[in-house]
């Protein structure tokens, strides 16, 4: 299995293509909000189960679907063994890392850091899934003494750039749906390219872990 660098894995056709699945996914969540909050307009209780339950189950579906279509790209590889020989290996696997993901997203207002800064969500959802892949992969690899901690260069670095990328995200965001709301004379895709921007610029941030795991495996 040959290894890859950062910026080369984020060039890569599995991640592009995980990506743009990814950025449409993003873009059709709001239109989807938007008609289920349409149509609990009279039932409350099912419009918090949505937004309490349902919403943060949707996201994590979004970030795992990422991290599967992305693999193994994700760890700077350029080929390993197929996805579906990992999973079939780990009965129940994709309900586990949909189930991890869909609790952080859950029980991150109650953590205080969480709450102060939301955008660490996604990167947390992501890196925790990419985490178990990758255990699974050592795994496959009979390399399984490996732990999933990069070191903590990485970590700073991918949390440091989880930061900036939400605050560019936003301004770049909202200039794209200023600028797309006056030349369509409508109003609101200022707030749908700032929801998928946001979404898109988080992802970057799971690659530094993923690549960052990679460079723990003598390949």
């Amino acid at each position: 299995m040959r290894r890859v660098d950062l910026l080369s894995a984020m060039f890569e056709g599995r991640v592009l293509v995980a990506m743009g699945v990814y950025a449409l996914l993003a873009a059709t969540e709001p239109f989807l909000e938007q008609g289920i909050e349409r149509a609990c307009d009279d039932n409350p209780p099912a419009l918090w189960f949505f937004e309490h339950l349902g919403l943060p189950l949707l996201r994590a579906a979004c970030i795992i679907a990422f991290v599967y279509l992305a693999y193994p790209a994700l760890f700077g590889l350029r080929d390993a063994p197929a996805l579906g020989i990992l999973l079939a290996a780990h009965a129940g696997a994709t309900g586990t890392l949909l189930g991890i993901a869909f609790l952080v997203a859950l029980f991150a207002p109650l953590v205080p850091l969480l709450h102060r800064h939301p955008e660490l969500v996604l990167p947390i959802q992501g890196m925790l899934a990419t985490a178990l892949l990758f255990e699974w992969l050592t795994e496959w690899l009979h390399m399984s003494s490996v732990s999933p901690w990069p070191g903590s260069d990485v970590m700073a670095l991918a949390l440091g750039v989880a930061w900036l990328m939400h605050r560019l995200a936003r301004r770049i965001g909202h200039l794209l749906g200023t600028s797309a709301d006056a030349a369509t004379g409508r109003a609101g895709y200022d707030v749908l390219a700032v929801h998928v921007v946001t979404m898109i610029a988080q992802l970057p941030v799971i690659l530094i872990y993923g690549t960052g795991l990679a460079a723990r495996i003598a390949i």
